[in-house]
């Protein structure tokens, strides 16, 4: 019961609506986690930066667009990989000025190279790293590979590529199914990033 005076919650009701939030947290982390439900972060501006120790990576499109988000449109490198394999996977994003704690720092850390992705769509404002890469197709039609609408833009094409060390800036991250083995999900109370 809500004391309207005192703006109180009595601790039974707290411990109940707080336990099913979690069961519900549990519940979609598992789900992404094993692969069984699809993987979608979209974010309002502010970037995740993301660092992987090895990329293994078939049916690679990429070229240029403009992404909405809360903070207007922005532009980005999209990146589509139709199957990935990571190594080592961090992901950080930082809330600065938080009220009574300052700068938080969320961290997804995922160890290993067990990670692996379908149908995956990054959109980065950069990435940098060792590449190696086959069967590469330059100045592709982006519009006419269907990717884009309405503008003319060129892509590339990679048929299979293989990195080391990536480092990206994460605008939105979506995957039609991704399997994350042993996901740690933390914050820190301080100005950090993978």
């Amino acid at each position: 019961m809500i004391s309207i005076a005192s703006g109180a919650i009595h601790r039974g009701r707290f411990v109940l609506f707080a336990g099913l939030g979690m069961i519900g947290v549990t519940i979609i982390g598992g789900g992404i986690a094993t692969g069984q439900l699809p993987m979608n972060l979209a974010l309002s501006g502010q970037t995740f930066t993301g660092t992987v120790s090895a990329v293994g990576a078939q049916g690679i499109t990429v070229y240029p667009r403009a992404v909405s988000t809360a903070a207007g449109e922005m532009p980005s490198i999209a990146v589509k990989i139709d199957q990935a394999q990571l190594s080592d996977v961090c992901l950080s994003t930082v809330a600065r000025g938080l009220p009574f704690l300052g700068d938080v720092t969320l961290f997804a850390r995922v160890p290993g190279d067990s990670t692996t992705a379908e149908s995956l769509v990054v959109d980065v404002a950069s990435v940098g790293g060792s590449l190696t890469v086959a069967d590469v197709r330059l100045g592709l039609d982006a519009n006419a590979l269907g990717e884009v609408t309405g503008s003319q833009t060129s892509a590339v094409q990679v048929g299979e590529s293989w990195a080391s060390t990536t480092t990206i800036d994460i605008i939105s991250l979506t995957a039609t199914g991704a399997s994350l083995q042993g996901l740690a999900v933390t914050v820190e109370g301080r100005d950090a990033s993978c």
